[in-house]
């Protein structure tokens, strides 16, 4: 109890990453278990709540929902306490609007009003690339870049 609780005043966790760190730290399986246990009682660990937090934090990164859904999968959040999470969150960014607001920070710095056709594909590939790491969907990518990039064009000519 000594070490999940030190373990837990650095930052919230998941049931799984304190299972996991107390197993490394040479604890039984059944016994870091019986402790996640007492510490959900205790409301010190709290999987929904983590995830939650989790989702707003990375919206607020630039993250998408895939992304985040692959990342809690990793930390050994369930599937439906993922998707209950969600429903808890006041504001789900639109995927599309999300990747739109990247695209266009990711396009302010660059001059492409010059550049031929080639360089401008492969600017764009390298921005959907960046997107896609994200964790957006593909048809959210593909509409935000271009319209991204129309924004920044007509931004050049005025």
């Amino acid at each position: 109890m000594e070490r999940a609780s030190r373990f837990l005043s650095y930052k919230p966790r998941t049931r799984h990453e304190l299972i996991k760190h107390l197993t490394e730290r040479g604890f039984g399986t059944e016994e870091a278990s019986l402790c996640a246990d007492r510490m959900e009682e205790y409301r010190l660990i709290d999987d929904l709540e983590y995830s939650r937090m989790y989702f707003e934090a990375m919206f607020e990164r630039g993250k998408g929902l895939d992304r985040i859904r692959r990342e809690l999968a990793e930390k050994g959040v369930d599937r439906n306490t993922i998707e209950d999470s969600l429903l808890l969150i006041e504001e789900v960014p639109d995927a599309y609007e999300a990747a739109l607001e990247q695209a266009q920070m990711a396009l302010a710095a660059e001059d492409v009003r010059d550049l031929t056709y080639e360089e401008r594909e492969k600017i764009k590939g390298r921005i959907a690339r960046r997107l896609a790491r994200k964790g957006y969907p593909a048809d959210a990518i593909y509409r935000a870049v271009r319209e991204a990039l129309e924004i920044r064009l007509s931004q050049e000519e005025e």
